[in-house]
């Protein structure tokens, strides 16, 4: 048995650590409820309205103050009771997690922030259960007295202080943080701390349609050290830069088609690579026949800006010769389906025509580095050269519409007489591929992994996921992954395993 000062000594040692866990909760709160958005960026949480850093503020900062003013109170008093509160917040808290890691279909990108809040409700439930040095008697409840004498609301002045400073100091608190953000960010290389392998990362996983989670397609593909682009829509390009990704390193664009959502952030996307990198090239855009036109508008359209920053910021920073970007149009020989456009540093891109009918010269691209592969549909309905060159590939990424919903906005909209958003709903189905038959195909072709993009219609919320998927799961046995923007896909080099990151 133990002695009562080896319980004594014990239970002195697990307040002592409750109170720094209510120290670090009670911090959070006061960081959530004075720099909400900065805390808010640790925590993975965005507010999508001008109103959400309010909400930020009140109930995340509330949340943590709350766990950390009982966390010190039942550590402080004889009153070990009160630290219930804190215990049932990260219960809650748990439960939340778990929840979402089986509806939300996500990675288990989580693991660590579960792993600090059950050590703390692991130490505050020791704190209530370890006999104290008098005994293990218990203690009556809490009365006005408890809460509000000297100590508390010493507490509390304190705290009163340390919130006014901080926004008394906002200038010099902001220059500190913006200078330690800045030095992060400028130092991080995400291509540079990949492992040698080949990697797909989506920095528009959306359609023409508005979604606060999705961008309109664009697409990245890493092998080895290499950064290649496959389409560019709109605000795919300021996706890229949130992820740090160097546009002045990007090698070349590779157009599956030339509707304005594949296409849209082109223009700004050459700019940044030519400025930001200072290249004496123009950027290469691989594309079917058409791609001139395209190229050629680009060019024109951002010529006026080019000349004024060669004018600005001199030859030596920004090269005349660097602006703008080349088309480099490929064709089919004769009898095939197929042509290799990139064969460098190891990796070999394979261009093959899909079927967007009424859309002309239609393109997905295999691409193959060191053994693994990943294939991108591009816009297409379900058609047998796209199953072909899919065969054996690692990775599938496959555009996806639900007709069943689409086909419910297209009521809706008839119903409320906006007939022309009407008849697109009625047509965009006939040359898209439903989540189940990408499941098929993805089945059929034996690729180990599944991943949906140009998401149509927008998800705003997790629980409409299952409800866009349909019955994919029930075609294709390997994992499925609904796209969102900033997710990353790694097929290291030396053998199958496929990793997921979130770059954003």
């Amino acid at each position: 048995m133990m002695t009562r000062g080896r319980i004594s000594a014990l239970a002195i040692g697990i307040r002592v650590v409750a109170g720094l866990v209510g120290l670090f909760l009670l911090l959070l709160g006061i960081g959530f409820l004075t720099l909400p958005e900065v805390f808010a960026t640790a925590f993975f949480v965005e507010p999508l309205r001008a109103v959400g850093v309010g909400s930020i503020r009140g109930d995340f900062g509330a949340l943590f103050l709350g766990m950390g003013f009982f966390c010190l109170l039942g550590t402080v008093t004889v009153h070990r009771r009160l630290l219930i509160v804190p215990i049932v917040f990260l219960a809650l808290v748990l439960i939340g997690r778990l929840t979402s890691l089986i509806v939300d279909d996500v990675p288990m990108v989580q693991g660590g922030s579960m792993l600090i809040e059950s050590f703390f409700l692991f130490i505050l439930a020791l704190a209530v259960l370890t006999p104290s040095a008098q005994g293990n008697t218990p203690q009556r409840a809490p009365v006005a007295g408890v809460l509000f004498n000297y100590k508390t609301l010493a507490g509390f002045a304190a705290i009163v202080l340390m919130v006014s400073g901080i926004f008394i100091s906002q200038k010099e608190i902001g220059m500190a943080l913006f200078r330690v953000m800045a030095s992060h960010f400028s130092m991080r290389d995400v291509v540079g701390d990949l492992p040698d392998g080949l990697y797909l990362g989506l920095s528009g996983s959306g359609a023409p349609f508005p979604d606060a989670k999705r961008a309109s397609p664009g697409a990245f593909v890493i092998a080895g050290k290499s950064l290649y682009l496959v389409d560019s829509g709109p605000g795919s390009t300021r996706k890229l830069e949130l992820m740090n990704l160097q546009l002045g390193t990007v090698k070349a664009v590779l157009l599956t088609h030339f509707h304005s959502d594949h296409i849209g952030d082109l223009g700004e996307l050459m700019l940044k690579r030519w400025a930001g990198g200072g290249r004496k090239d123009p950027l290469d855009v691989f594309g079917p026949h058409g791609v001139e036109t395209v190229v050629r508008g680009f060019n024109l359209a951002y010529s006026i800006d080019s000349a004024q920053r060669v004018a600005h910021h001199g030859p030596e920073i920004v090269p005349p010769t660097g602006a703008g970007s080349m088309a480099r149009p490929f064709d089919f020989p004769d009898g095939r389906d197929e042509v290799v456009i990139i064969d460098a540093d190891g990796l070999k891109v394979t261009a093959f025509p899909v079927d967007h009918r009424p859309v002309e010269h239609s393109i997905g691209y295999r691409f193959d580095y060191k053994g693994r592969s990943l294939v991108i549909s591009g816009d297409t309905l379900p058609c047998e050269s796209l199953r072909r060159h899919a065969k054996g590939a690692d990775l599938l990424v496959h555009e996806a519409l639900q007709p069943t919903m689409v086909l419910a906005l297209g009521t809706l909209a008839k119903k409320t007489g906006r007939n022309n958003a009407a008849k697109i709903m009625a047509d965009i189905p006939d040359y898209h591929t439903s989540p189940e038959e990408a499941a098929r195909i993805a089945q059929e072709a034996g690729v180990r992994h599944l991943l949906l993009y140009h998401i149509l219609p927008p998800l705003p919320v997790s629980i409409l996921n299952k409800t866009f998927l349909g019955d994919a799961k029930k075609f294709f046995k390997g994992p499925v992954t609904i796209g969102v923007d900033g997710l990353l896909l790694g097929m290291p080099v030396g053998g199958q395993k496929i990793i997921e990151k979130w770059l954003l």
